[in-house]
């Protein structure tokens, strides 16, 4: 049980509070707690970098709860959501191996925004964490992603299978990456206004990048009194 329900809105899979946004927080806390995060208890306010690491931890809570939580994660500042450091890199990675038809197997992206903006703006920014995936710098782009994961795999896990059926997954452009499902999620306050318009935007301004319709799949997470909420998480309170 996440605390969150799911409802799919005209294409944005749209996550709140259940029955409530208090049950939500509990639940997020209960795995802070489970995680042993070094709660700041004199904590005054929620920076920048910690309000993101903690928007991908509660995007990595909700993510568990459904398909993606029996998938191979690999996840960064979402296991050190209290931490001032962010790194760098893709915000969350989750592979499904099939496990009777490599054809099968799927690479989801999710890049995770936090704002509590009413205006969503901020939103924005998910469009160029995805253009950067076939933008010029190699450092972002996505096959130099997979060659981490396929070095992960191999180094890491001795697991050279895998390793191998991952460079499978993805091509030098969009239209080559059939099997890449992208994640863009936006996490918001309750309040804000209109959450699945905006992400419904952004999902179009991606497929102007050559993505397909059926392999965007928008996230909106409400909680009320979002600010509020993430600096009670910082300090360790329900």
């Amino acid at each position: 049980m996440s605390g969150f329900k799911r409802t799919n809105k005209t294409g944005v899979y749209v996550h709140v509070g259940d029955p409530d946004c208090d049950a939500a927080h509990a639940n997020l806390l209960t795995r802070l707690q489970h995680m042993g995060a070094p709660f700041d208890i004199a904590a005054g306010e929620v920076g920048n970098r910690i309000k993101g690491n903690l928007g991908e931890f509660i995007a990595l809570h909700v993510a568990l709860a459904g398909p993606q939580g029996k998938m191979d994660k690999h996840v960064g500042n979402a296991l050190q959501p209290l931490s001032r450091i962010s790194g760098a890199g893709l915000d969350l990675i989750y592979i499904h191996f099939d496990a009777s038809d490599a054809a099968h197997d799927r690479l989801y992206i999710q890049e995770i925004k936090t704002t509590g903006d009413m205006s969503l703006n901020y939103f924005d920014n998910l469009k160029g964490d995805y253009k950067k995936l076939f933008a010029p710098d190699p450092q972002f782009t996505l096959q130099t992603r997979i060659s981490a994961l396929a070095n992960k795999f191999e180094v890491e896990q001795n697991n050279a299978e895998y390793a191998e059926r991952v460079t499978r997954l993805g091509g030098t452009t969009p239209q080559q990456s059939v099997r890449v499902q992208l994640l863009p999620t936006g996490i918001h306050d309750l309040a804000s206004s209109d959450p699945v318009s905006k992400m419904l935007m952004i999902r179009s301004s991606i497929m102007g990048f050559g993505w397909n319709a059926s392999q965007i799949e928008p996230w909106a997470i409400g909680l009320s009194d979002l600010e509020k909420r993430l600096l009670r998480l910082l300090k360790g309170q329900s």
